[in-house]
């Protein structure tokens, strides 16, 4: 008989859901309250930066040149961070840390009033969305990337050409389940959106509170765990 994998929380559906839709709120947070800038559209901003180039349009290819710098400084620091917090006497996943860092950050971003020095805000958190994107990035032993979709798409295309050419009940489960979690980015942005209408700059705190949430949980994992 087959032995039946089994994965921490943090590497199951609903977790990834959870970080996932954080990274579809994000977006639409900075978009609604940052001059219209989405932080971790990075496949854009590569080709605005591009086009801009050969336009000559030079400070706005900066514009577009700076969050993606910003994005992969925010990847390096969770390099760093895992080294480092790998070399002290941490229990449990570092990751846990992590989160705490990212939540204390989206924190003070909506400290900051709508429309002041939205381009550092919009630095800000593209830092820390390509820092999220390093944190969690495998459902269930599959690729998932939690603040950006190109390749959960194409995890989508995928599964469904497996259930074509299968045809069973675990091929559907697989296609139901990749497919909510590449969607949860774009279920995100709504409530990113509304909130962003209504607490405006503070909109960002309900972020905080679900990675605060996800903290606990894999807490509570480490500790029934160990």
């Amino acid at each position: 008989m087959e032995k039946k994998i089994t994965f921490p929380p943090w590497e199951r559906p609903l977790f990834l859901m959870l970080i996932t839709l954080v990274g579809g709120y994000m977006n639409a947070y900075t978009y609604m309250t940052r001059d219209g800038i989405l932080a971790n559209m990075h496949t854009a901003n590569m080709s605005h930066l591009g086009i801009n180039l050969a336009l000559g349009n030079w400070n706005a290819a900066l514009t577009y040149f700076l969050p993606i710098v910003s994005c992969i400084f925010g990847a390096a620091f969770s390099e760093l961070l895992k080294a480092y917090l790998s070399k002290t006497s941490l229990t449990g996943d570092w990751r846990k840390a992590a989160l705490l860092l990212e939540s204390a950050a989206l924190f003070l971003a909506g400290l900051v009033p709508k429309d002041t020095a939205s381009t550092v805000v919009t630095l800000f958190i593209s830092f820390f969305m390509g820092f999220q994107l390093c944190l969690f990035r495998t459902c269930m032993g599959t690729a998932h990337n939690t603040t950006i979709c190109t390749g959960n798409i194409r995890n989508v295309g995928q599964k469904l050409y497996k259930l074509a050419a299968e045809r069973d009940a675990a091929s559907l489960q697989t296609l139901y389940t990749f497919a909510a979690l590449t969607f949860s980015f774009a279920a995100g942005a709504v409530p990113g959106t509304l909130c962003s209408l209504w607490l405006s700059e503070k909109a960002v705190w309900v972020c905080t509170a679900v990675l605060l949430i996800l903290v606990l949980w894999m807490k509570k994992a480490n500790t029934r765990i160990s």
